[in-house]
């Protein structure tokens, strides 16, 4: 198993965090869903969206009924405005966000919304599965 979170320097974190992208499993959340089951990301550096786009054979994510949204858009807006200012306070970062409590498109070198991804749907349908939890889970 790799934990990013386990990693005490910045190179051991990316070395983590490229193993991950050639393992068996790849295990996660995502910041929205969509009714039509699209699945809706935003990272710092695309190691996350990397994973579950190609790499891991399986892939499960997991996210909290407080992730799902009707239409992309709005998962474009949960995630600009609820994810990534918490994401970024959460990580040691200081964009404008999250001071403001939403996004205002910021250039800054600390922003966390710089890779977005909509997965609608996929060529292997048994590489990727996804688990509601009926409860809040993460932001």
């Amino acid at each position: 198993m790799y934990d990013k979170e386990l990693a005490e320097t910045k190179n051991e974190s990316k070395a983590l965090k490229k193993k991950a992208l050639i393992t068996d499993w790849y295990i996660t959340g995502s910041n929205a869903v969509t009714a039509d089951r699209r699945i809706v990301n935003v990272d710092h550096s695309g190691n996350r969206v990397a994973a579950i786009s190609f790499g891991p054979d399986k892939v499960i994510i997991v996210v909290g009924r407080n992730k799902l949204v009707e239409t992309v858009d709005e998962a474009i807006k949960r995630v600009k405005d609820v994810a990534c200012p918490l994401n970024a306070k959460r990580s040691g970062y200081n964009p404008p966000c999250v001071t403001l409590n939403k996004c205002v498109d910021c250039v800054s070198r600390e922003r966390v919304c710089n890779i977005l991804s909509i997965i609608e749907g996929q060529s292997d349908i048994n590489r990727m599965r996804l688990f509601i939890v009926n409860e809040e889970c993460g932001f």
